[in-house]
C-alpha cells in the first residue's frame, strides 16, 4: 500500500509541475503578444497636420531643396529610416502618445509612390 501512496504522491507532484509550466507558458505568451506591435519600419504612414501637403526634401533639414510633395491626406507612406534612431521598446510599449512624441523628434527618409525624400517626422502619423 505504501508503494501506491508514493506513486500517487509522485503523480500529484507531476500534475502540479505541469500546471505551473502551463501558467508560465501562458504568461510568456501574453508578454510576447504585447511585444509584437510592429516596429516603426514595418508600418505605413499618412500625412499628419499638413493641410497643404508635406515637402519631401533632399536632406534631413528644413532648408534642403524640395524633391517632391506628399499631398494632404496622403497614405501608404513607407518609412525607410530615421535619425535619431527609434528606441524600439519605447515605440512598441509606449502607445500612441509615445509614438507621436518619438515621431516629433525625428527626420525620416520615406518613400511615396516611387519617390524618395526626407520629411520631418512631425508631419507623419501611423495609419
Amino acid at each position: 500500500m505504501s508503494e501506491f501512496r508514493a506513486w500517487r504522491r509522485q503523480l500529484g507532484r507531476l500534475i502540479a509541475a505541469a500546471a505551473v509550466g502551463a501558467a508560465v507558458i501562458g504568461a510568456i505568451g501574453q508578454i510576447t503578444a504585447r511585444a509584437e506591435s510592429p516596429s516603426p519600419y514595418d508600418m505605413k504612414y499618412a500625412t499628419f497636420s499638413a493641410p497643404s501637403g508635406v515637402p519631401m526634401r533632399s536632406a534631413m533639414q528644413d532648408g534642403a531643396s524640395v524633391v517632391g510633395t506628399i499631398p494632404a491626406g496622403g497614405k501608404g507612406i513607407v518609412m525607410r529610416w530615421c535619425r535619431p534612431e527609434f528606441p524600439f521598446g519605447a515605440w512598441q510599449f509606449g502607445g500612441a502618445k509615445m509614438q507621436r512624441q518619438l515621431l516629433d523628434q525625428r527626420w525620416c527618409e520615406v518613400s511615396y509612390k516611387g519617390k524618395i525624400g526626407n520629411v520631418d517626422g512631425h508631419m507623419l502619423a501611423p495609419e
